[in-house]
C-alpha cells in the first residue's frame, strides 16, 4: 500500500474526482495538516481549507430516498418478474456516453418518481378510509333492522330508549332481568327503598336516586323490541310512558345498558348504505391508482439508473468534502495499492494538468489492508474478512487456510455425485450469469469445494451413496458397484477417525509454523524457539511414542520418544516463566505452561467432526437409495425411485453442504487462527462506484 498525493487546479477538481471514482483504486484519507473551514480567515490566508458539502449531501440523501421509495412502490404494486437465479446476476454495463445521455433525463425521471409516490399516497389514503369506514360499518350493522333513527327519543306521551346490552337477551329474558333488577322478586319497592336509605346514610349518595313520588309497587309497563342479538351484544329499543322513563332508564342501566350516540336523523340502514358507498368509492380509487401505477412499470429501469446516479453524486460530494483547497489548487491524499500506481499516474498525466506523487506510509499510520492472492486462494478471502483482516504485524492466513479449507469441506461432504452437481452448477452460474464481487468469490469458492468433494467421494467410493449398486440390483438384476479408490468409511470408520485426527494435527502444526515464521520475521528468534520450537519437541516425542505402537522394531523406540517429550517439557518449564521477576514465579509459570497440552489435545479431537460429517453424508445417501428401491423393478418402481432419489438427495446435499460450510469455518476460526493470527486490520475502502444496478466502463 502506498500513500498518494494529487495536486491540481481547482477547475479540474470535479473531473479528477469523477475519474478516481470510476477507477476505484484510491481510498481518500487526509493526513493531519493545516486545514480550516472554508468560511474562516481571509482571502489572503494561504492555509488550505475544506469545503462544506454536507448541505449537498443532505439534498442528495432526500432525493435518493424519494427515488428508492418510488422503486419500492413499483416493486410492491407492479412486481417485476425475476428468474430463480436473478440474485446471481451481475450489474448491467453502461458506457460513459450512455451514462451521460441518460443522466440528462434525470429531471424527467424525478417527475415520474413524484407521480408514483403521489399515486401510492392516494392508495394509502384510500386504505385508511376503508379501515375507518369498515370499523364504523361493523358497529352499525347490528342496527340495520332498526327502522327509526337511533337518536329517536319518543312521542308526546312515550319515551324511547335505544341502546345495547352486553349479553344475549330476548324480549322475555330482558323483561325478566329488568323485573329482577327492579326488585319484584327480592322485596319489591321496600327493599329498594332500604337500599337507597342505607346508601344515603353512609354518605355514598347526597340524595336518594328514586324519589317517593316515583315509587310503584310493580315495574311499569314497557314495550321491548330486540333489533339483533348475539353472545356478546343485544341491541334493543325499550318504549315506556314518559312518566316512567327515569325508573325504566335506571333499571336498564343496572343490567348494563349502553346508549349509542348517533348524530344523524336517519335510520341505521341509511348510514350503512353510505358507509358501503364510501368503501366502494375508496376501492375504486385504489383500483384507479393501481392501474396508473401499472402504467409506470416501464419507469423501473430509469428509476434504478437514477438511484445509482444520485448515489454516485452523493459519494462524489462526500469525496470533495475531504479535499483541501488553496485559492487556485486543491490537494487530494489517500492510499493506493502499489500495483495500481503506474497505470493511474500515466492516465492522470495524460488527461489532466496534475502532479501525482507516491510514498511509503509512515510507521505510525493505520494502513488499510487489501488482500491480494491467486485465483485458488482469493475465493476464501471473505472467510478471513468475516473474522478480521490481518494487521501490519500479521501474515496473510489465506494461502495456508485455502488448502485446508477445500480439503476439509470435501472430506465432510465426501460424495462425488454431490461434488459433480456443485461443480456443474457453479460453472454454469459463472459462465452465463456473470456474478460480481462477493457473490462471484463465493461461487468460485464452492466450485473449488465441489472439486474437493469429487476427489474425496471417489476415494471413499460414494456416488450419490451406493446408487450404482442399488440401480444395478433393483432394475438390472446384476451386482455392480463402484469400489472406493482408497477405503469405504462406512465399513471402516476407525480408519477415517485416525485420518481426521492426523489431518487435524497437521493443520494445528501448520498454524504453529506460521506463528514461528512471523515471530522470526520480526526478529523474535528466541521467543519463537522457546514458545513454539519446544512444543514441537514435545509433539515429536509423543509422535515417536504413538509410532512405536504401530511399528515392530528391535530398539526401544517408545522409551526414546518419552525422553524426547520429557526434554521438550523440561525446556518449557525452564523458559515459559521467563517474563516473571522471581525465580519461584518463573518456575511456577513454566510448570503451568504444560497445562496447555490439554488444549492442544482438545483442538485435535475437534477434527473428529471430519469423520462424523463424512459418515453422515454417505449413510443418509445410502438410506435414501434403499427407500427408493422398495417399489422394486418395473416402471412403477422406477417412478417411485426417481421421486425419492431427487427429493432425498436434494435434502441431503442441502443439509450436509451447509453443515460442511459451518464446521469448516469453525475449524479455521477456533483451531487454526488461534495458533498464530491476531487480526484487527482496517479494510481498504477505495472511493469508487458502489451502485446496485449499473456499472460503468470507460469509452475506448
Amino acid at each position: 500500500m502506498k500513500r498518494i498525493e494529487v495536486i491540481a487546479l481547482q477547475s479540474d477538481a470535479k473531473s479528477i474526482v469523477e475519474f478516481l471514482q470510476r477507477s476505484g483504486t484510491v481510498e481518500i484519507s487526509q493526513r493531519p495538516g493545516s486545514i480550516r473551514p472554508a468560511d474562516a480567515g481571509t482571502a489572503e490566508d494561504s492555509s488550505l481549507v475544506q469545503l462544506h458539502t454536507h448541505v449537498n449531501i443532505t439534498q442528495f440523501d432526500k432525493t435518493l430516498h424519494m427515488v428508492n421509495s418510488a422503486l419500492a412502490v413499483l416493486h410492491e404494486y407492479v412486481p417485476a418478474k425475476k428468474s430463480l437465479f436473478a440474485s446471481f446476476t451481475g450489474r448491467r454495463e453502461l458506457s460513459l456516453t450512455e451514462f451521460s445521455a441518460r443522466s440528462h433525463k434525470a429531471e424527467e425521471t424525478l417527475r415520474k418518481a413524484n407521480e408514483i409516490i403521489a399515486l401510492s399516497r392516494r392508495i394509502e389514503a384510500a386504505h385508511v378510509v376503508i379501515t375507518h369506514t369498515r370499523s364504523q360499518l361493523e358497529a352499525m350493522l347490528p342496527w340495520q333492522d332498526l327502522d327509526i333513527p337511533m337518536q329517536f327519543s319518543g312521542t308526546d306521551h312515550t319515551s324511547a330508549i335505544v341502546g345495547s346490552l352486553p349479553a344475549l337477551y330476548t324480549e322475555e329474558s330482558l323483561l325478566a332481568a329488568l323485573m329482577e333488577s327492579f326488585g319484584i322478586e327480592s322485596g319489591g319497592t321496600d327493599a329498594l327503598l332500604r337500599e337507597v336509605d342505607d346508601m344515603a346514610g353512609v354518605g355514598q349518595l347526597a340524595h336518594p336516586l328514586i324519589f317517593p313520588e316515583e315509587r310503584a309497587d310493580e315495574f311499569p309497563p314497557v314495550f321491548i323490541s330486540v333489533i339483533s342479538s348475539s353472545r356478546e351484544i343485544t341491541c334493543v329499543v325499550v318504549i315506556c310512558h314518559k312518566d316512567d322513563e327515569p325508573l325504566v332508564r335506571r333499571t336498564l342501566r343496572r343490567v348494563g345498558l349502553a346508549i349509542h350516540s348517533d348524530p344523524t336523523k336517519h335510520p341505521p340502514a341509511v348510514r350503512i348504505a353510505r358507509f358501503r358507498a364510501r368503501i366502494a368509492e375508496a376501492q375504486a380509487e385504489i383500483a384507479d391508482a393501481s392501474a396508473q401505477l401499472a402504467g409506470h412499470k416501464h419507469e423501473r429501469d430509469s428509476l434504478e439508473f437514477l438511484s445509482d446516479y444520485y448515489l454516485m453524486r452523493r459519494d462524489k460530494y462526500e469525496a470533495l468534502g475531504q479535499l483541501r483547497f488553496s485559492r487556485k489548487t486543491f490537494v487530494l491524499e489517500g492510499f493506493i495499492p502499489q500495483k495500481n500506481t503506474k497505470h493511474l499516474e500515466e492516465v492522470m498525466n495524460r488527461h489532466f494538468n496534475v502532479s501525482v506523487t507516491f510514498e511509503d506510509p509512515s510507521e505510525d499510520e493505520n494502513i488499510p489492508v487489501l488482500l491480494q492472492n491467486n485465483p485458488l486462494v482469493s475465493p476464501v478471502e471473505d472467510i478471513v474478512e468475516s473474522y478480521s483482516l490481518p494487521s501490519r504485524t500479521d501474515l496473510d492466513p489465506n494461502p495456508a487456510m485455502a488448502f485446508f479449507y477445500y480439503l476439509f469441506f470435501g472430506m465432510m461432504l465426501s460424495d462425488a455425485g454431490y461434488g459433480v452437481i456443485i461443480v456443474a452448477a457453479t460453472l454454469a452460474i459463472l459462465r452465463f450469469l456473470k456474478p460480481e464481487g462477493n457473490m462471484k468469490r463465493n461461487i468460485q469458492k464452492f466450485f473449488l469445494c465441489g472439486l474437493s468433494t469429487v476427489f474425496w467421494g471417489a476415494l471413499f467410493g460414494s456416488w450419490f451413496g451406493n446408487i450404482v449398486y442399488v440401480v444395478s440390483t433393483t432394475f438390472l438384476g446384476k451386482n455392480i458397484s463402484l469400489a472406493p479408490l482408497w477405503f469405504d468409511p462406512v465399513t471402516d470408520p476407525l480408519k477415517l477417525l485416525i485420518l481426521s485426527l492426523i489431518l487435524g494435527f497437521i493443520h494445528i502444526m501448520v498454524g504453529l509454523a506460521l506463528r514461528f515464521y512471523n515471530m522470526c520475521r520480526h526478529g523474535e528468534w528466541l521467543d519463537a524457539l522457546f514458545d513454539i520450537g519446544l512444543w514441537w519437541v514435545v509433539f515429536a516425542g509423543l509422535g515417536v511414542v504413538v509410532g512405536s505402537m504401530a511399528l515392530t522394531v528391535t530398539f526401544p523406540l517408545q522409551t526414546i520418544g518419552l525422553w524426547i517429550a520429557a526434554a521438550g517439557g523440561l525446556g518449557l518449564v525452564l523458559t515459559q516463566g521467563r517474563s516473571n521477576k522471581s525465580i519461584i514465579a518463573k518456575l511456577f509459570g513454566g510448570i503451568a505452561s504444560l497445562y496447555s497440552i490439554t488444549g492442544y489435545f482438545s483442538d485435535i479431537l475437534s477434527y473428529s467432526r471430519l469423520m462424523a460429517l463424512g459418515l453422515v453424508t454417505g449413510i443418509i445417501g445410502t438410506v435414501v437409495n434403499t427407500i427408493g428401491s422398495i417399489g422394486g423393478g418395473g416402471i412403477g418402481g422406477a417412478v417411485i425411485f426417481i421421486i425419492i432419489f431427487i427429493a432425498g438427495h436434494s435434502i441431503n446435499i442441502g443439509i450436509n453442504a451447509l453443515g460442511a460450510y459451518v464446521h469448516v469455518n469453525r475449524l479455521q476460526y477456533v483451531e487454526f487462527f488461534s495458533k498464530f493470527y491476531e487480526g484487527g486490520g482496517k479494510a481498504f475502502k477505495p472511493f469508487g462506484i458502489k451502485t446496485k444496478s449499473y456499472k460503468f466502463k470507460e469509452d475506448k
